[in-house]
């Protein structure tokens, strides 16, 4: 009886998890190395200056350094996102789109690839009709 209540309880949380629609907007912010170290900052530098209701993760490897930021509303975009102000060292506050390589944003992209997808998948079904 004890494993049917906590097998019932464990299916109600993992449901219930699942279910929820995601909030907010994912953005890829990519930055030329480069231009980082002439400007002297890092992307943990620029991660802090963000606003707090923004999540952040930085990335930096052996390719492009990159940033992803989610954003709580999803109504954001992606001029928006470059118009925010960040301190990329102690003496100097730019726009993000000034210091950044290129702002993605995940859903529009998203809906661009499974158009993509799509119109390949017609392509080839006439080719294979024909």
């Amino acid at each position: 009886m004890k494993y049917w209540i906590a097998l019932a309880f464990l299916l109600t949380f993992s449901l219930n998890s699942f279910s929820k629609e995601k909030s907010g907007k994912t953005f890829l912010i990519l930055f030329d190395k480069l231009e980082l170290k002439e400007q002297r900052t890092n992307l943990e530098y620029i991660s802090l200056s963000m606003p707090e209701r923004f999540q952040t993760r930085s990335y930096s490897g052996h390719s492009e350094a990159a940033l992803l930021i989610t954003c709580p509303s999803a109504v954001v975009t992606a001029c928006e996102i470059g118009d925010l102000k960040v301190q990329i060292n102690p003496s100097t506050t730019l726009r993000l789109q000034e210091i950044a390589f290129r702002i993605i944003d995940f859903e529009e992209n998203q809906s661009h690839y499974q158009d993509l997808i799509t119109h390949n998948n017609r392509s080839s079904q006439n080719e294979r009709g024909s």
